[in-house]
């Protein structure tokens, strides 16, 4: 074999993509199937034909499952966030307000973002493997035949889930990242626990508890269309199926900083 044309096969190996990568107009139409299966969940779940108790299920996967990672990310955020304030605020006489400070940024922000990263990596990874799973084995597929509508039974049902899910754990995680800020607080900055929790309690309002319900709300429905859209468009084989693992998460990962960028921008 010539030398010349062995180099020049290797080094256009080095240059031309694997066809298997998908494009990114082929995600983007993952994303255009994402929105018809969030509008065909809403009509499902509208008329009644979601099983109750797939939806108890979801809950429990969702939600419970991925409630250690949650108080730990929530806890250890409000604690940093705590470190880089309570000593500053101190010094320039502003004790008063650390308490609120952390109270509105953990209601705010560190619980919906952290909390929808949580279960975005943990759950949502997990349902989008599942679904590919089980398109490209051909499960889907069955459903169909035996006239089982894959929309109720696999995405209005995880729609239903995530809502209920995302909702309970931003109410956990606000109140450990506010437990995580007093502690650190009182330790470094001699802050005491009744100054710290009357300026909890003087800085919040309904309006904030309702901004942050919204924020999850939008960020659930995102997240499961997102995740359940990359798992029924595989096609192919198992390597497919980390393929759209990994892009799923890659798409919720960025979804989420922009989608709470975007809802700030609107809210405040």
């Amino acid at each position: 074999m010539n030398p010349q044309i062995k180099n020049s096969n290797t080094n256009s190996s080095l240059t031309i993509l694997p066809p298997n990568i998908p494009s990114l107009k082929n995600q983007v139409n993952v994303i255009g199937l994402s929105i018809i299966l969030l509008l065909k969940s809403y009509l499902a779940i509208f008329t009644f034909k979601v099983p109750r108790k797939l939806i108890i299920e979801q809950i429990v996967s969702i939600g419970f499952n991925t409630l250690p990672m949650v108080i730990l990310m929530t806890t250890f955020a409000g604690m940093v966030i705590s470190l880089e304030t309570a000593k500053s605020l101190q010094e320039y006489g502003g004790r008063d307000a650390i308490g609120a400070l952390i109270a509105l940024t953990s209601i705010i922000e560190i619980a919906p973002v952290f909390v929808s990263f949580a279960i975005a990596a943990q759950a949502g990874t997990a349902i989008t493997a599942e679904l590919a799973h089980m398109q490209i084995t051909e499960q889907i597929a069955a459903m169909r035949l035996f006239k089982v509508s894959p929309i109720n039974y696999l995405v209005a049902s995880r729609l239903l889930g995530m809502i209920y899910s995302l909702v309970f754990a931003v109410i956990i995680g606000a109140f450990f990242a506010i437990i995580g800020g007093l502690l650190v607080a009182n330790l470094q900055a001699g802050i005491e626990v009744n100054i710290y929790l009357d300026s909890v309690w003087r800085a919040l309002r309904i309006k904030d508890f309702f901004k942050s319900f919204i924020k999850a709300f939008i960020l659930a429905n995102y997240l499961i269309a997102i995740h359940t859209a990359f798992g029924l468009g595989a096609r192919g084989g198992a390597k497919e199926v980390g393929q759209m693992t990994s892009y799923s998460t890659v798409w919720s990962t960025v979804g989420i900083i922009c989608i709470d960028a975007f809802l700030d921008w609107l809210m405040y």
